[in-house]
């Protein structure tokens, strides 16, 4: 009896292999390509411009990403990818320095949150508390950002009346990490920054407000904002508001009208 021979297979291991070593090859030429365009945005920058972050860019570049993503890719494939490419970028344009501070209960989460965010090459140091980092980024305000656990995280320390003080004031929530949202539950760290916040749309602005007469549910009301209280320290209180205030929205000063003292912008943040 002749033996029965299957029939050759279309496809091979090695053939396989080799397809996907053509297309690592392409990915490498695009990405030098990419590279070369950054050091062309470089030179076309002023020098002094400040810190090269730009936040509100990198979110929505990562919302067109996720949106045109085939479906055989995940959201956090497609983010971790491109974080790991807008970190390349940062480091060509200037080395920026990330101080952690904070995470009682698991110091090395916060370390974590901004190693994904900011890449594997990022220069990264634990520095013990919140307001140690941000003492830092006020030492080197252009080359340097605090990552902190969420101002009143539960389980963080009540460490955010400290943004209250005058020496912080320059300093600004430029973004929320993790990027990818997880509903409507807050971020798990905060990146401070010693710029201003920019929109990127569906944004949320943090403010912080000292609040003797509880009045800041009346003063949003009248405002017609829609925010709410979500810590309170007597006298201070922390505010969350839907959309975007500036550092110097008109907005936020008009809630002095109802009662509310020192209101300030503490910056904002967007999510995918």
């Amino acid at each position: 009896m002749d033996e029965v021979t299957s029939p050759p297979a279309t496809d091979s291991v090695d053939s396989v292999r080799r397809e996907i070593d053509d297309l690592d090859t392409a990915v490498l030429a695009l990405l030098s390509q990419r590279q070369h365009l950054v050091d062309r945005l470089c030179d076309l920058k002023a020098p002094d411009q400040g810190l090269p972050i730009r936040s509100a860019r990198e979110v929505n570049l990562l919302r067109r990403l996720v949106a045109q993503a085939p479906g055989s890719l995940d959201r956090e494939f497609v983010v971790e990818v491109w974080r790991a490419i807008i970190g390349a970028a940062l480091r060509r344009q200037r080395i920026v320095d990330i101080y952690v501070g904070g995470g009682r209960g698991d110091p090395t989460r916060m370390f974590d949150v901004a190693r994904r965010h900011f890449g594997a090459r990022a220069r990264i140091q634990h520095v013990g508390e919140p307001q140690a980092a941000l003492m830092r980024v006020l030492d080197a305000p252009a080359s340097c950002v605090a990552v902190t656990p969420w101002p009143a995280a539960p389980g963080v320390g009540g460490w955010w009346p400290a943004l209250s003080e005058n020496r912080f004031r320059d300093l600004h929530v430029i973004a929320g990490l993790p990027l990818l949202s997880g509903g409507e539950e807050s971020p798990e760290a905060c990146v401070f920054a010693a710029s201003k916040p920019e929109a990127a749309g569906a944004d949320i602005t943090m403010l912080l407000a000292f609040d003797p007469h509880h009045r800041v549910q009346r003063a949003l009301t009248e405002l017609g904002l829609d925010g709410k209280e979500v810590a309170r320290a007597e006298p201070r209180v922390l505010i969350r508001v839907q959309g975007f205030l500036g550092i110097d929205d008109p907005r936020a000063a008009a809630l002095t009208q109802f009662g509310l003292e020192s209101v300030r912008v503490l910056g904002a943040y967007a999510r995918l």
